[in-house]
């Protein structure tokens, strides 16, 4: 009986533990049973589909079906000719090891027409710094030039520049924020009301006065969420080491927020990870201090979200925090639904970031939440929403620096 059950399913059974085995993209493959074509099905069809979706070939959903359709024989093709791999549209050994392996070729995504160049920023009358760039000695320096967009503080252990960009063209103004810290420097969170999330509502520029941050800028806006108490989940909320939510969405999607997280660790590392990936539990036992879900994750080990080519195309304000490498960062600050600036869509954020060699980046709130605060004065302009215009009040803010020189 048992000889007979495996001759008859023998087969069966050796290709389903073969589609059950989990690839890493850039691991070895393993070696196929046969040469997959148009007509086959199965869940080893379902996992190429999404191996070819991660490189680039599909685009729009990940939720695809099992059949080896015309469709998927098409890309297949597009594969093995930017590979260089025989054309035949089936899978075989060597285009199977090919779509695993580190050199996989990918999809080119299409990208926007470049922005304009900014000008040679002014050249402030600098006080000694050491080789690095910090001043040079304890105190703390400051240049503000509202005329020319440029701002900039220099501390012991923390640099901030910030630069005021505009594209005439695509009536758009944007704010680029280089951040450098040394020696523990790191960013900071602050909560109104931190054991009643969604109380005490405050203007962002007032809280980061009180904080005495040097540069202020609104995060994930979590409390809101927090507070409606209906099916919309806050997302993994760390602050300061502590738990506020491990409530986030099941499955990845293209809504927003989507709850991509971002966390922030004691190396001055900021990593993104899909909403589902990590819990609270497991980003606090990696060491997370603070963990900002919003979403979607724009950057990831140096390549664009597939999400935002076609999703998120809305024109709106944005903000968005990325890291360089641990220790130097820049966050990006849209403005938009403005008389001089329209706003943009997350793929000119992506690809922004990606562009200044960004890392990593997480999109945070943008609209009438963005809020870009140096010395306790906001330096975005007010955005317009339903007939007026308002910064949105907060509960939470992140911050960095700290100075008694708080502009009144």
């Amino acid at each position: 009986m048992v000889k007979r059950l495996l001759k008859r399913y023998g087969p069966l059974i050796l290709a389903l533990v073969l589609t059950l085995t989990v690839f890493a993209a850039g691991g070895e493959a393993e070696a196929l049973t046969r040469t997959l074509r148009k007509g086959d099905s199965g869940d080893l069809v379902l996992e190429i589909k999404n191996r070819l979706y991660d490189l680039g070939y599909y685009t729009k959903s990940r939720k695809f079906g099992k059949q080896f359709n015309e469709q998927m024989e098409e890309l297949i093709i597009s594969f093995q000719e930017r590979n260089g791999l025989e054309q035949t549209g089936e899978i075989d050994q060597a285009t199977y090891d090919t779509l695993y392996s580190e050199t996989a070729v990918k999809m080119p995504r299409p990208t926007l027409a470049p922005l304009a160049t900014p000008g040679p920023a002014p050249e402030p009358d600098w006080p000694e710094r050491d080789a690095d760039g910090y001043l040079d000695g304890d105190g703390e320096y400051f240049y503000e030039n509202d005329e020319e967009g440029l701002w900039i503080y220099l501390g012991k252990n923390l640099q901030i520049r910030i630069r005021r960009c505009r594209d005439e063209r695509k009536e758009l103004s944007w704010f680029e924020t280089d951040i450098r810290t040394r020696n523990g420097e790191a960013f900071r969170t602050v909560a109104t009301n931190p054991d009643k999330p969604g109380k005490q509502y405050r203007y962002p520029f007032d809280i980061a006065a009180d904080e005495h941050f040097v540069l202020g800028f609104s995060d994930d806006f979590y409390a809101e969420r927090m507070k409606k108490k209906s099916a919309d989940r806050p997302g993994i909320i760390i602050r300061s080491g502590a738990i506020y939510s491990d409530l986030t969405n099941s499955k990845t999607g293209h809504h927003l927020p989507n709850l991509d997280m971002m966390a922030q660790y004691p190396d001055g590392s900021l990593n993104v990870y899909l909403c589902n990936e990590l819990t609270a539990e497991e980003l606090l036992e990696k060491g997370a201090v603070n963990v900002f879900s919003f979403g979607p994750y724009l950057v990831r080990n140096g390549e664009i979200n597939p999400l935002v080519y076609d999703y998120y195309r809305s024109i709106e304000p944005r903000h968005a925090l990325g890291m360089i490498e641990p220790g130097h960062y820049l966050l990006l600050s849209v403005e938009g639904r403005t008389r001089s600036s329209k706003g943009t869509m997350l793929q000119r954020v992506a690809e922004m970031m990606r562009e200044h060699g960004v890392r990593e980046a997480l999109n945070l709130d943008g609209g009438n939440t963005m809020a870009l605060i140096f010395r306790g004065r906001m330096l975005n302009k007010l955005a317009t929403y339903k007939n007026k215009e308002f910064v949105r009040t907060v509960t939470s803010l992140i911050g960095i620096g700290y100075t008694d020189n708080i502009e009144e």
